[in-house]
């Protein structure tokens, strides 16, 4: 679904699948049953490892040349995450393990709102559409790179996946904001 609609696309089922974790997060914490409990669990889990992998879903788009480290950097975050959950929900804390986890359900609800802020553009975000000035894929990825480093290809692989990433602009290709004809295509990539 989100490839259908685009980027926006994306970020919105990356905004309701992580609410919707921190929802059920809030409901398996107030729950009092097992069998509730593990029905609860099993959707919340479903939640949450789709709103990962959306999340690295998205990253590619933020930096081509940068890939490795703003993924690094997300893995990281959430790894960081996990811990000062813990740290300050359960390890040694005054709440109970079931207040803790309503807790942690609410600060899941309330990291989502970032997601608002992200736009790109060439494609816009949640809110609003891509930029009034006309930009292109290959604008924003060649943004990256120097004239020396242009000078010595090191720019074909952005080039590449500015092309292939064209397609997040949804249904509604707009031609006009095709590149021009002067740039060479990228040689053996």
């Amino acid at each position: 679904m989100a490839k259908r609609f685009g980027m926006r696309g994306r970020l919105w089922c990356l905004w309701i699948c992580q609410t919707l974790a921190g929802v059920f997060c809030v409901i398996l914490g107030l729950v009092g049953s097992l069998s509730v409990s593990v029905v609860v669990m099993l959707i919340f889990s479903v939640f949450v490892q789709a709103a990962c992998g959306m999340t690295f879903g998205v990253v590619p788009f933020v930096s081509r040349r940068s890939l490795g480290v703003i993924s690094g950097m997300t893995g990281g975050g959430g790894n960081v995450g996990a811990v000062l959950t813990q740290l300050i929900f359960f390890k040694g804390s005054r709440f109970s393990k079931e207040r803790g986890i309503t807790l942690m359900g609410a600060m899941i609800i309330i990291c989502t709102l970032p997601l608002f802020l992200i736009y790109f553009p060439q494609w816009g975000g949640m809110f609003f559409g891509p930029s009034s000035t006309k930009v292109t894929e290959e604008d924003y990825y060649l943004a990256e790179w120097n004239s020396k480093e242009k000078e010595k290809g090191s720019h074909h692989g952005s080039l590449k996946f500015a092309d292939n990433s064209r397609s997040e602009r949804g249904r509604k290709l707009n031609i006009s904001t095709r590149p021009s004809e002067d740039v060479t295509p990228p040689q053996n990539v």
